[in-house]
């Protein structure tokens, strides 16, 4: 597999692209299975800052999905095709908008925490 090198000015759609590629499946497994039951977990007993702790999860979990989507969608030689491709660009893009969002609920919740209650 050659792994895809950044250019030095590249954005953060391209470096998580280059780190997708060089990570090996097992990681990207690991981020996918940990992201799901840290999610449970954390819904389940309601801890101090669980949203927090899950949005941080389901982080992992969409990175992983979106890793192995996008290497599923690598170019391939002429003759051959993807299996599936548009089900891969479907999860692919679902990941991505999903991944966003638990990012964007990450930094509300962390800064929820850090402010604490606000009485006027």
């Amino acid at each position: 597999m050659n792994a895809i090198e950044p250019p030095p000015n590249a954005s953060l759609a391209e470096i998580l692209r280059a780190r997708a590629h060089r990570t090996p499946p097992d990681r990207l497994l690991i981020d996918i299975v940990g992201g799901v039951l840290v999610v449970a977990a954390a819904a389940w007993a309601r801890p101090a800052g669980w949203v927090a702790l899950a949005a941080a999860a389901a982080c992992f979990f969409c990175y992983g999905a979106w890793a192995i989507a996008d290497r599923n969608l690598r170019a391939r030689p002429w003759p051959e095709s993807v299996p599936n491709e548009s089900l891969w660009s479907v999860v692919r893009g679902a990941m991505a908008v999903v991944g966003i969002v638990a990012f964007t609920l990450l930094l509300f919740a962390t800064l929820g925490i850090a402010l604490g209650p606000i009485k006027s």
